[in-house]
């Protein structure tokens, strides 16, 4: 499915602001949505509906979430998710714009890499204080 240009941006300012919170919620939540038909997806990212990937991102989340409330374990998993979640966003971005030129398409995933590196930054800066951004 071709998105029009309007919906495709507003498709990918609301998955980067959703993915920089927490990107195995936002995939699972993406899936979920296209596979019940609520949400169109373009065709590069009609993998998303797999009950596979589903239930691996809802498995992830509920790791990622009690993963938070042991501080010793919750800094592992952050230093080790910070080279996950940055690809799996540069993914989604790069696939989300294939109908795009090849130009547009490497700005739109630079920009949401970008962002999600940033959120990854600040959460692993956070770990060690107690803090939970997630």
């Amino acid at each position: 499915m071709r998105l029009p240009a309007n919906d495709l941006v507003a498709l990918l300012v609301a998955i980067s602001f959703a993915a920089g919170l927490n990107v195995y919620a936002t995939v699972g939540t993406l899936g979920l949505l296209a596979r019940f038909g609520v949400l169109p997806l373009p065709d590069s990212l009609r993998l998303l509906e797999s009950g596979w990937i589903i239930a691996a991102s809802i498995v992830l989340f509920v790791i990622e979430f009690l993963a938070d409330k042991v501080p010793a374990f919750d800094l592992i998993w952050n230093a080790l998710h910070t080279f996950v979640r940055v690809p799996i966003a540069a993914l989604l971005a790069y696939a989300a714009t294939s109908q795009l030129s090849p130009g547009k398409q490497l700005l739109a995933t630079r920009t949401w890499r970008s962002h999600c590196v940033g959120r990854t930054r600040r959460q692993n800066s956070s770990a060690g204080s107690g803090d939970s951004i997630t």
